[in-house]
């Protein structure tokens, strides 16, 4: 038997509509086909199709179990399985619905206005397609959610009835934002007219690339809170607050569209363990950019907002900070205070305090320093004295522009106050020098990697003048660094010199230059230098026995004197001396006075008795010199 019927008008109970209802019957069961299911206009089901394996009636009631349906929602088709009842005169129904998988059941009936909804390792895709809210085109989420939802269809409302957990969450956005295996679960509220969303979701496992930021959640756990709303075409306010209990707390407010445009931010902060931050976030970061094994303890904060433009305004502020970085020689100790930063217009001021600051290795004491950092300018307030060993670099001005550009442009009036050589030399490594530094400091451009001197560096070292001239480095603080420049000198106490290097007393006033200088990764590959001594009313030119004997046990040079009964002199006295080398392509050409051939004449004697030290060997190799040079009998 069959039976068919059309319904063409609207049978509403509690604002329900539906259209085109047909039926057919007949002992293989009963089918239901309809053209449209509707709530008040807003939820809409098309092309539903019904089938109980039993044959059953209409009307007055109905009831089916394992049933099957299938309804276009969106843009999709859906099938489930259903069990259904319906009492039309007690106008009172129920309906249960579950997918084929059973990764999701909803129940609905007449006496709630609430559809529950069991998920149950249901793919994330899945769920996106059966809310029509799937992406059309690009890559797709995957994930496994487990949970339960309440849709409230007569408020419109999605909540959570219980946390949803998710496992395996992955997302490629772009090669800059990646989600990989994320877990963790979500609570979280939808007001569908208004769109409006609140949410957690905590997450304790997977990974995160985003930019350059990379987190690994399993060390890193995170909770997330935040509120997402419609605020023009296409834009949404989004209110996060994100925190990891052990060391940070952060709060970001944006405007988002649906390709992850982003405007009008504003972000904070609060770091109270900077060790474990640095662990698990920012030593990524720092790597990327030469800084990787850092170290840090303490507490910072950073605020950014915007007036103008896309973090246009910064603020850093620092409490107890402490950071450290062997490879770059660079650190402070007990840093605090605050650092301004306006992209237009003029920040207000920033100040610094620290008990210890380590840049390239020079270390500065215990001082304070105020500037204005604004647009791409950075300009130190009033004249500023840093403590350097028992010495201090002082600052009458220091100016820097284009600091965003590959030229910088730099300003600076500075003192070297009076530094001990001594301690210079322990702190880097060197043979200890006796004697101090002390000088003036030139301005100083930066293109692209070069920094270069806009002047000559003059100092007093020795007891005598030093001129740098020309000077230039090269990824000072990169791969493979440069540093060029000529030096010239006049009047350095060679009896200070000699005595620094235990090398054997040499007295007298001594000149020179070192021009074409060129060290690269710390080591000299190009020079041409020359030394010699001048004259001078009023000092004595004396050589000791030992100096003779440490000069001859360089190679190449004769002079020695242990062997003859010069060996009961102390000391020589001399007329002249000079030394030079060429150094190309790791071969030192060697000159002095007198050069014939494969000959020189290193120290020229005068007085009685007398003695000549004798080069001749004119090439030798600058690593086996310098060797030499480093190891020779300076006791």
């Amino acid at each position: 038997m069959s039976a068919s019927c059309a319904v063409h008008a609207n049978e509403s109970a509690d604002a329900w509509e539906l259209t085109g209802l047909s039926m057919t019957s007949t002992e293989t069961g009963t089918s239901w086909q309809l053209e449209r299911l509707s709530w008040r206009q807003q939820w809409q089901l098309s092309e539903v199709t019904f089938h109980c394996p039993q044959p059953l009636g209409l009307y007055p009631s109905h009831e089916c179990a394992g049933g099957e349906v299938a309804f276009v929602f969106g843009a999709n088709t859906h099938h489930f399985k259903l069990d259904a009842m319906a009492d039309w005169l007690r106008n009172t129904w129920s309906v249960a619905l579950s997918d084929f998988a059973k990764t999701v059941t909803i129940s609905l009936d007449s006496g709630s206005t609430q559809a529950q909804v069991v998920l149950q390792q249901l793919p994330l895709s899945t769920l996106l397609e059966m809310a029509a809210v799937l992406p059309a085109a690009g890559p797709q989420p995957d994930a496994q959610l487990t949970g339960g939802l309440l849709l409230d269809w007569q408020q419109q409302h999605v909540t959570t009835a219980s946390p949803v957990v998710f496992q395996g969450l992955s997302y490629e956005h772009s090669d800059d934002v990646v989600l990989a295996e994320l877990s963790g679960q979500l609570s979280a509220a939808l007001d569908w007219p208004t769109s409006d969303l609140n949410f957690t979701i905590q997450l304790d496992g997977g990974e995160m690339l985003f930019d350059q930021l990379y987190v690994d959640f399993n060390a890193f756990p995170v909770t997330i809170e935040g509120q997402i709303k419609p605020v023009s075409r296409g834009w949404y306010a989004v209110n996060l607050s994100l925190e990891n209990p052990q060391s940070m707390h952060l709060s970001l407010a944006v405007e988002l569209n649906q390709a992850l445009a982003w405007r009008q931010p504003e972000l904070q902060l609060q770091v109270f363990d900077s060790h474990h931050f640095n662990q698990q976030i920012t030593g990524s970061i720092l790597g990327i950019y030469g800084f990787g094994g850092s170290e840090m303890s303490g507490q910072f904060n950073i605020s950014a907002t915007s007036e103008q433009g896309e973090f246009d305004h910064w603020q850093m502020v620092f409490d107890d900070y402490y950071f450290l970085n062997e490879r770059r020689k660079m650190a402070a100790n007990a840093l605090t205070g605050e650092v301004q930063w306006r992209a237009q217009g003029t920040a207000a001021d920033s100040t610094l305090q620290w008990q210890e600051l380590l840049l390239t290795g020079l270390p500065i004491g215990e001082a304070a320093a105020t500037f204005n950092f604004s647009a791409d300018r950075i300009h130190l307030l009033g004249p500023h004295a840093f403590p350097v060993f028992d010495g201090a670099i002082e600052l009458q001005e220091l100016r820097a522009e284009k600091l965003f550009s590959e030229f910088i442009d730099m300003d600076i009036q500075a003192k070297v106050l009076p530094i001990s050589l001594r301690l210079i030399t322990e702190k880097m490594g060197w043979p200890v020098m006796s004697g101090s530094i002390s000088g003036d400091i030139p301005g100083m451009v930066k293109r692209d990697s070069v920094i270069e001197f806009l002047g000559a560096l003059q100092l007093q070292v020795f007891g005598g003048e030093m001129e740098v001239a020309n000077l230039a480095m090269e990824r000072l603080f990169g791969v493979a660094p440069v540093i060029a420049g000529d030096v010239t000198f006049a009047g350095f106490d060679l009896s200070v010199l000699t005595e620094t290097f235990g090398f054997g007393l040499i007295t007298g006033r001594l000149h020179g230059s070192v021009m074409g200088l060129r060290v690269t990764n710390w080591k000299t590959d190009r020079l041409d230098a020359q030394v010699y001594t001048v004259k001078t009313k009023g000092v004595k030119q004396i050589i000791s026995q030992r100096a003779i004997e440490n000069i001859s046990s360089l190679g190449g040079i004769k002079g020695a004197i242990s062997n003859t009964f010069l060996r009961f002199f102390d000391d020589f006295r001399y007329r002249k001396i000079k030394l030079s080398c060429r150094l190309h392509n790791s071969v030192c050409l060697i000159g002095g006075l007198k050069n014939q051939g494969n000959q020189f004449v290193i120290v020229e004697g005068g007085g009685i008795p007398k003695i000549n030290i004798v080069g001749f060997v004119r090439a030798i190799n600058w690593e086996e010199f310098i060797s030499r040079l480093l190891n020779a009998n300076y006791n």
